[in-house]
């Protein structure tokens, strides 16, 4: 074993504790004041370590251990500090331990290394004003301008301190982020390590259908234009539809309506669509098939307005290779397979070659207090991270 597997835990409990509120999980989102609490301890550990810290522009955390060769682009490898409200302790901290004792473990032990290497703890991976992957998309210059002033100046931000955050990916080598499943495969295969092959796009739309406030008690049922009941035929619709696809999946976890008393016939039902794949034709696809099963509904006005677009992305094939043979050094199940969410890894696969690995999540649960993975599978996976940096540090 080349990390120190009682140094990693501790370190990850220690992180874990803070913004963690008993009986309701995490409360750690990005900018606040215990985000930033743990982004000072992460910073301290990294300086400990004898890291060069700094952080960027938007709050973005890098320690930088150098290589060999000073001339080569930097081997990147992190993950988030925010949470969900109510999470788990390991959603994105994971990935930021382990990249920070990988950095530990290639300095303490002297091991090899040409490429310079950095931990990241990425900010606002979560969503929020920005919305997700706020931090990494900042770096990898990937966000729309004009850039939100009102909104940036709600968290302490500037249009000028998200420019300056931006790098240039010539300079980076590769980007590798170790991750929880947050689903039940792995467990249920019991299989050690999974290697994601790519990460689905996500397409967000809001629906919204307008119908006719009226008396509850007074207006006969055929007569009504209830947006509520146009809404529930429409989504029963939607779902015997993508029940018979398996390249796909759908959520709808936001739901209103309006007046919203118990006596009046809903006049305006709005909901978010989200639609999920690793494949962008087969969300415009559903989409498509959304839209049509919405204009059916002629009682009612409709109108379905496109909120996010994030395509899907491919991960390096060279770095898949590179985790695969770094399971078999450990003598460690490993299976390839996609990611059904989406991860700082996704922004970074549009400007540089990028990988990840996934631990098994107990009971498929992740977003919830309930959230674990055994300790032996932290600490695999942490040691499968630093070998996968090394096997890329050697073919990069």
């Amino acid at each position: 074993m080349l990390v120190s597997g009682d140094r990693f835990l501790a370190d990850l409990d220690a992180l874990g504790r803070i913004g963690w509120v008993e009986g309701e999980g995490m409360r750690r989102p990005a900018y606040s004041p215990s985000y930033d609490e743990a982004r000072r301890f992460v910073a301290a550990k990294m300086k400990e370590a004898g890291l060069t810290v700094r952080t960027d522009g938007v709050g973005n955390l890098f320690g930088r251990l150098e290589g060999s060769d000073p001339s080569l682009p930097t081997i990147m490898s992190g993950s988030h500090l925010d949470a969900v409200p109510g999470g788990g302790k390991y959603d994105g901290p994971l990935g930021v331990m382990a990249a920070l004792e990988a950095a530990r473990s290639i300095k303490e032990r002297k091991l090899p290394l040409r490429h310079p290497f950095e931990a990241v703890g990425f900010t606002a991976e979560e969503g929020g004003e920005m919305g997700g992957t706020f931090g990494s998309r900042a770096m990898a210059g990937l966000l729309d301008e004009p850039l939100p002033e009102e909104k940036l100046a709600s968290v302490g931000l500037t249009p000028e301190m998200v420019r300056s955050s931006k790098r240039d990916p010539s300079r980076i080598a590769c980007y590798i982020e170790l991750h929880i499943e947050q689903g039940p495969f792995l467990e249920r295969r019991g299989i050690s390590i999974g290697i994601p092959t790519g990460i689905v796009g996500i397409g967000r739309y809001a629906v919204r259908l307008t119908g006719e406030a009226n008396h509850a008690g007074t207006t006969p049922m055929k007569e009504r234009r209830d947006a509520m009941r146009e809404a529930a035929e429409l989504l029963s619709e939607w779902f015997a539809w993508t029940d018979a696809r398996d390249d796909m999946v759908c959520n709808v976890g936001v739901f209103s309506i309006h007046p919203g008393a118990a006596a009046v016939v809903p006049d305006r039902a709005e909901f978010t669509l989200e639609i999920r794949s690793l494949k962008d034709s087969v969300m415009e696809e559903a989409a498509s098939a959304f839209r049509r099963l919405l204009e059916k509904r002629t009682r009612v006005a409709v109108s379905m307005e496109p909120l996010i677009w994030k395509g899907a992305v491919e991960l390096s094939p060279l770095l898949q290779e590179a985790a695969e043979k770094a399971c078999g050094e450990m003598g460690v199940s490993c299976v390839r397979m996609p990611s059904g969410a989406s991860h700082d890894a996704a922004p970074m696969a549009g400007i540089v070659p990028a990988g990840m690995l996934f631990v098994p999540s107990a009971g498929g649960i992740s977003h919830a207090k309930e959230e674990a993975t055994p300790p032996d599978d932290l600490v695999r996976g942490a040691e499968a991270l630093l070998r996968t940096v090394l096997e890329a540090d050697a073919r990069l």
